[in-house]
């Protein structure tokens, strides 16, 4: 068994209308000294209501274990709490697409021990859909910073976004 991690942060993304989540110029989000050309992340802003990405990703033929979300980023903020939600519906081929997302699935970081503005984190979200995913499965998903516990006051930078799971 392999685990692998898949680029779910695809050209099909794109944020919500909150404008509390946007793409932006590394150089612009933080206070790099590193020229990174057009290199861009995607800002969070700190959340006065749920505010995100929508995405679509499908689920790989080698897929056979528990799905988990991987959100790869820099943090602006070591104080309080981060939070992120993960909705997403699986819709098999054959099936409407018209179909409402499902309850959130949450993760965050509490503990800053050891962690300086600036630094890279990653956080996971084990989903556990309504049904189960299915090898093929195209997934809608929202990802988003979740206002119901997220009290930060600075924004996050989205660098990657992951679908982890193992093969058989």
């Amino acid at each position: 068994m392999t685990t692998h991690d898949v680029n779910i942060l695809t050209a099909m993304s794109s944020p919500d209308t909150t404008g509390d989540c946007f793409f932006q110029p590394a150089e612009v989000a933080m206070t790099l000294t590193t020229d990174f050309g057009t290199l861009k992340v995607l800002t969070f802003n700190a959340p006065a209501a749920d505010a995100g990405i929508y995405g679509i990703l499908t689920i790989p033929q080698t897929f056979v274990d528990t799905p988990v979300i991987v959100i790869r980023g820099v943090i602006a903020e070591i104080d309080n709490d981060m939070g992120f939600g993960f909705q997403q519906v699986p819709i098999a081929v054959s099936e409407t697409f018209d179909i409402a997302l499902e309850g959130e699935d949450l993760g965050g970081i509490t503990d800053w021990t050891g962690l300086v503005i600036e630094d890279v984190v990653e956080i996971t979200i084990t989903v556990i859909p309504d049904a189960s995913f299915v090898a093929g499965d195209v997934v809608p998903f929202f990802l988003f910073r979740n206002a119901d516990v997220d009290d930060q006051t600075a924004a996050f930078h989205l660098t990657g976004l992951f679908f982890r799971f193992n093969d058989a």
